[in-house]
């Protein structure tokens, strides 16, 4: 069975708001927002919790609303909290834009027959990458 997420509890068998937690994460976005840290974020509301658990409380959409969970959060605080723990990564270094690779990959290779068999794994590892040719795509 899987776990309720934090901000919500079963109620005559309904999922609904935790008022109580409810708040921790209006206070949580609200106070990120504001521009704290993750974990000052959640200790401004009394909450002991390490980057990781602030962070997905801050990108867990489920809190947007869906046809299980009630809406906790509006989607402007949401993306405004997704958007700013994007911005703070990047400017930490953290994301860099991957680069599409140029460098055209073969596909086709031909195995030249072995002439000997060194005895030193190394060697014979290179030996035999050696007999590896590369047949050009057209």
């Amino acid at each position: 069975m899987a776990r309720l997420c934090y901000g919500y509890m079963i109620k005559d068998g309904k999922l609904v708001i935790n008022e109580k937690e409810a708040e921790n994460i209006r206070g949580i976005f609200k106070n990120y927002l504001e521009g704290n840290s993750l974990i000052k974020s959640a200790e401004m509301i009394g909450l002991r919790k390490n980057n990781s658990s602030v962070k997905r409380i801050l990108t867990n959409k489920k809190y947007l609303g869906n046809e299980n969970y009630p809406k906790i959060i509006d989607k402007k605080s949401f993306d405004m909290a997704g958007q700013m723990l994007k911005d703070r990564a990047t400017a930490l270094g953290r994301i860099w834009e991957k680069e599409e690779m140029t460098i055209p990959v073969p596909r086709k290779f031909i195995y030249g027959k072995e002439e000997r068999f060194p005895i030193d794994p190394f060697e014979r590892a290179r030996y035999q990458y050696s007999r590896i040719k590369v047949i050009v795509d057209e």
